[in-house]
């Protein structure tokens, strides 16, 4: 059998040794705070966080939607309020059943008066 080269005497996989490598250390390992529990904390974790954002959020657009809401409610309240005028105006009826053109002719003016305002 041969002997083998000095290089790769020691080793293995042929690499020669650096040095004293992990064997060594200067510092000491630190195991004091390695059991202890950690002091807790006012400071909410990351779930309760990720949870405090939803639920931010969740109000938010909860709001959004009751403010959407109402002013769809508005809108609708006052378009059957105008509805109910011009209906009022239109159906009114003389003592022979004719239609009375008093209030139609208003109604027609009043129209002309705000497509000239736009």
């Amino acid at each position: 059998m041969k002997p083998r080269s000095q290089k790769t005497q020691g080793k293995p996989n042929g690499r020669p040794s650096k040095g004293p490598g992990k064997v060594a250390h200067t510092q000491k390992p630190y195991f004091k705070n390695k059991n202890k529990q950690k002091p807790k904390t006012d400071k909410p974790n990351k779930p309760e966080i990720r949870n405090l954002k939803r639920q931010e959020k969740a109000s938010q657009e909860a709001a959004e939607r009751e403010k959407v809401r109402a002013e769809r409610d508005a809108r609708i309240k006052a378009y059957k309020h105008k509805r109910l005028e011009k209906t009022k105006a239109i159906s009114k009826k003389t003592q022979k059943g004719q239609p009375l053109m008093k209030d139609r002719m208003q109604l027609l003016l009043k129209q002309i008066e705000e497509m000239k305002r736009r």
